[in-house]
């Protein structure tokens, strides 16, 4: 069955250029051939729970798809959203947006606290900065190439179980940001929007 985004979603898009426009009808496209999706409000989507109180924020979400399987057997929201560029020096620029990225917010079974992973820079193993995380993978071959920061080390360790650990470790892109807020994890690539990176976070959020 075709579906013709612009028709049904023209007030979301008006926002983008035509490139941006045509770039998000392609990336709608190709989630709607894997997966049941549907474009819904954000404030209707977790989104308002997970974010932080900043006055203004870098980050702002302009279109949310729920996605699914006709079996509902997960679900997941991705967000485009609108990164706002910032200076050397962290000040903002004045554009309206720097650059379009892909989010995404799964809500989890249970509450596991606060939880950050991230993956490690050559030069952070080289340096040995391990101090300052609080979940210590140094000893565990399976994952010791991350970082893992956790509220609560009992609910950390039992988030990542050997099938979260294995996923997070065949993630192909090594700048992904992972955060864990109670029952809400959030999952993006901190990089320009594109189809790939769009597929690539709709599996992982599917398979975490």
């Amino acid at each position: 069955m075709e579906i013709d985004f612009r028709k049904l979603h023209a007030a979301k898009l008006f926002d983008f250029s035509k490139k941006e426009e045509e770039l998000i009808l392609e990336i709608y496209e190709s989630l709607f051939e894997n997966y049941d999706l549907s474009v819904m409000n954000i404030e209707d989507s977790p989104y308002n729970d997970f974010k932080t109180n900043d006055e203004i924020p870098l980050i702002t979400p302009k279109i949310c798809y729920f996605i699914t399987d006709r079996y509902r057997n997960f679900s997941f929201y991705l967000f485009i959203v609108s990164k706002k560029g910032t200076t050397a020096k962290g000040a903002r620029t004045t554009s309206e947006y720097d650059s379009l990225q892909i989010w995404g917010i799964k809500k989890l079974n249970e509450g596991f606290s606060f939880i950050t992973i991230n993956k490690k820079k050559l030069a952070d193993k080289i340096a040995g900065i391990f101090s300052s995380f609080n979940i210590n993978f140094n000893n565990d071959s399976d994952f010791k190439d991350f970082y893992v920061l956790g509220s609560d080390q009992y609910k950390t360790m039992s988030f990542l179980t050997p099938d979260r650990k294995k996923t997070i470790k065949e993630f192909p892109d090594d700048e992904f940001q992972l955060t864990v807020k109670n029952n809400l994890l959030s999952f993006g690539l901190p990089k320009e929007l594109s189809i790939n990176n769009a597929l690539m976070t709709a599996a992982f959020l599917k398979k975490i």
